[in-house]
């Protein structure tokens, strides 16, 4: 359970950091008062409806917004703004979602747990715990450190104007090609490098984890393949969302 209140307050701590940001403004941009005479004293929000709010306005984007920018879109990003892209993913519903992939994963392939984890609903708590914790990490690696050092974007770009089949191969790809800063196409070193380096942090505080060159390998080729399906999803959502949802 320790690890899942760590993943918890790592989550709220990046959070929080994020909402600092956002100042309440009048229509005419200044600082709106508050507990002014004649004016009503909102109730002050703790951190947990604080996280809650900005988790489902989050997945609200996600349902009716435009999750991604298009190709055309595109600009370099400061490092600065590979920051806040990292702390906008770390309460992205796909964050959380990449995590119950992970661990439904596992149960599917019939990874042993480690003795040390309860059974029951507490178990499947505490290994979602620890995804969440190694998604956090990866988050970290793959949306800021990494395309900073690298000078690599960590966005994922639509490109709704190529013909189907075109659309399919390129979201796929781009779990191994990116952007760099100037503009032109390179390995996705950041997403490849982040994820590794995540899994063998992982190895250090996940009970009964299996360490070594090739467990890394094996969790780097899934990640991969599940984040190109995610790709799919975000290429495409926005059609589907049009298609059958009419929004």
């Amino acid at each position: 359970m320790r690890l899942l209140n760590l993943s918890l307050i790592l989550v709220l701590i990046c959070g929080l950091a994020k909402a600092q940001d956002a100042k309440l403004m009048d229509p005419s941009g200044s600082t709106a008062p508050t507990g002014a005479i004649g004016t009503a004293s909102m109730p002050e929000l703790t951190p947990i409806q604080k996280m809650k709010g900005m988790i489902k306005t989050e997945v609200n984007k996600a349902i009716d917004g435009k999750p991604y920018p298009s190709v055309q879109e595109w600009r370099p990003l400061t490092k600065k703004e590979k920051f806040h892209v990292f702390l906008h993913s770390t309460y992205s519903p796909w964050t959380f979602a990449n995590a119950a992939i992970d661990v439904t994963a596992d149960r599917a392939r019939g990874v042993k747990l480690d003795p040390g984890y309860e059974t029951g609903w507490r178990g499947l708590g505490q290994r979602y715990g620890v995804e969440l914790a190694t998604s956090e990490t990866d988050v970290f690696f793959e949306r800021f450190l990494f395309p900073s050092l690298l000078k690599q974007d960590p966005r994922y770009f639509r490109n709704p104007d190529l013909p189907l089949f075109h659309r399919v191969l390129y979201s796929m790809s781009r779990v191994f090609f990116t952007r760099s800063d100037n503009g032109g196409e390179t390995i996705n070193g950041s997403r490849i490098l982040g994820s590794a380096a995540s899994r063998a942090i992982a190895d250090v505080y996940v009970p009964g984890a299996e360490q070594g060159i090739r467990p890394i390998a094996s969790c780097v080729t899934f990640t991969m393949a599940r984040d190109a399906g995610m790709n799919l999803l975000h290429e495409f959502w926005p059609d589907l969302r049009h298609k059958f949802l009419h929004r």
